[in-house]
């Protein structure tokens, strides 16, 4: 017999078997009930969290025999077809692979004919976010005005992405990420139903990496039994994934707040290919640390545990656990643009720079050491008077001799203002890519139709990411459209950059650079 995955044996098949989202099904069921339901609607959320079926139930709910009903009876022809995904007027369709205007046109073309056996012709697209435009606008009158017979059901991940013509005519549900606790109180009824005897810790264990996907959680159960059969353990869990779980995220913490770099680094698993959950593991528990620091321990979107967690985020700081929250989803940001490539490289570079003292300083620490800072120049200065050397300052030139000619005007800093204005332009679909060429980058010429941009001091997965095609046309574009003409762009990369010569620095810029532990950076 074909083994049936945990995630399909266990899926909910009535509103109250969905775990979580009781905001969305007491709406579904309201409507249901009165009699007002409707002709398109549109779930969004996480992966995992319920979309597609919540869409099936309500699908067999509105061809229940005994319905449109709140509670579909489960037992009657329709509702038996349903369950078995054999109920020729309920269609599916995945708009990821079947997402251009041919596609809609035949969905169009199919919501004209009446149903064969049921009281709706029931439609689930999901992931209709990836539709094209034109697929999109061809669909919308009738979306608009449905034949009676129809029922639309659309699920997204992304409906940012939706054209709001098309949100405008759909009722809208809105799931949630589930809470861990009810991920594992789930999870507990799983193993007890399969007589699996899971050592204490598992489940909760599980529904952490699962991180509020339900879908998530019995996959990763799955391949847990696969690995250790009927008597799961810890141990087996740690090994099963690339990440060992919250000991590793707890390592990884405290080296971060000890700025230990090696030990950072020690903390990462040996194996790559985890970088993502674990990183994704690492911004829950610095949101946790930041809503105990902000909310308080009782706060309810806490964790379960996370009243332990506010001594911790008032050891490490508030300013601290913000500026490694922004640095990671930076990171997170550049792994996804390079669609994993260089993962490892992206999570090392960015913990090196959070192990760095001068990154992550308190206000408070930053406050006190410009005091002190100002007292030591201020004795400073105050006794090279006393020994008898005038005191002039740095910063005032001196004055030019009365026959010297007037200085010519500065040329127009054109090239600068077009480069500020293309990063600009870049920022507002790709921030990430815009505060690298920010920090690195100068355009260091430019001609009808070409410019080249210099780049120093790039590191190796900056380079990756710099070196994209279609980042390089989304500069190139952004140049294009600040200088008012097509523009092609070069990127050179200043491979004998240095550091400036520490001996070219003024007094104050050196005691500055002392003080803090700095590194000194040009300008762009």
């Amino acid at each position: 017999m074909t083994y049936l995955v945990l995630a399909r044996k266990y899926r909910p098949r009535s509103f109250a078997e969905v775990v979580g989202q009781e905001e969305a099904t007491a709406t579904l069921r309201g409507a249901l009930r009165d009699g007002r339901g409707g002709h398109a609607y549109l779930f969004c959320g996480p992966r995992g969290t319920g979309k597609t079926t919540l869409a099936r139930i309500l699908a067999k709910a509105f061809n229940c025999e005994r319905g449109p009903a709140p509670d579909p009876c489960g037992t009657c022809e329709r509702c038996l077809a349903a369950d078995a995904e054999a109920d020729p007027d309920i269609v599916e369709m995945d708009a990821a692979s079947n997402r251009k205007i041919e596609d809609i046109r035949a969905l169009r073309e199919l919501s004209g004919y009446r149903p064969m056996r049921s009281r709706f012709k029931v439609f689930i697209v999901d992931e209709v976010h990836m539709l094209t435009r034109e697929a999109v606008n061809a669909f919308l009158k009738t979306l608009e005005e449905p034949p009676p017979h129809v029922k639309f059901c659309f699920a997204t991940t992304e409906p940012e992405k939706l054209l709001p013509t098309f949100v405008s005519r759909c009722q809208i549900l809105r799931l949630t990420l589930i809470p861990e606790a009810r991920i594992a109180g789930r999870l507990d009824e799983v193993f007890e139903r399969e007589g699996i005897r899971a050592e204490p810790g598992v489940s909760g264990e599980i529904a952490r990496r699962a991180m509020g996907g339900m879908r998530d959680a019995l996959s990763l159960a799955d391949q847990l039994l696969s690995m250790a059969g009927e008597t799961p353990r810890l141990s087996d869990l740690e090994r099963l994934s690339a990440q060992d779980g919250a000991a590793a995220i707890e390592r990884l913490l405290q080296a971060l707040e000890a700025g230990d770099a090696a030990g950072a680094l020690g903390a990462l698993p040996a194996a790559e290919g985890g970088e993502r959950e674990l990183l994704g593991g690492l911004l829950e528990r610095l949101r946790a640390l930041v809503l105990a620091g902000v909310c308080g321990p009782d706060h309810p979107l806490l964790p379960e545990g996370g009243a332990d967690l506010a001594p911790a985020a008032r050891r490490i700081g508030l300013e601290r656990l913000q500026a490694w929250l922004s640095e990671l989803l930076r990171a997170r940001e550049r792994i996804e643009l390079l669609r994993g490539v260089h993962a490892r490289v992206v999570l090392e570079s960015a913990l090196l720079d959070l192990c760095r003292p001068e990154a992550t300083l308190p206000l408070e620490e930053v406050a006190e050491r410009l005091l002190r800072l100002e007292e030591r120049l201020a004795g400073g200065a105050s006794g090279a008077t006393r020994a008898g050397a005038p005191a002039r300052p740095a910063h005032r030139p001196a004055p030019a001799p009365a026959s010297a000619a007037p200085a010519a005007p500065a040329a127009p800093a054109a090239p600068a203002v077009a480069w500020r204005a293309a990063l600009e332009r870049l920022a507002a679909g790709s921030p990430s890519l815009a505060d690298l060429l920010r920090l690195r980058g100068r355009l260091e010429e430019r001609d009808a139709g070409r410019a080249v941009v210099r780049l120093t001091g790039v590191r190796a997965d900056e380079r990756a990411l710099l070196d994209e095609p279609r980042n390089l046309r989304a500069v190139a574009a952004a140049l294009s459209g600040a200088v008012g003409e097509p523009c092609e762009v070069e990127l050179r990369h200043d491979e004998a950059a240095a550091a400036p010569r520490r001996e070219a620095q003024d007094a104050f810029t050196g005691r500055v650079q002392d003080l803090f532990g700095g590194r000194v950076e040009e300008e762009r």
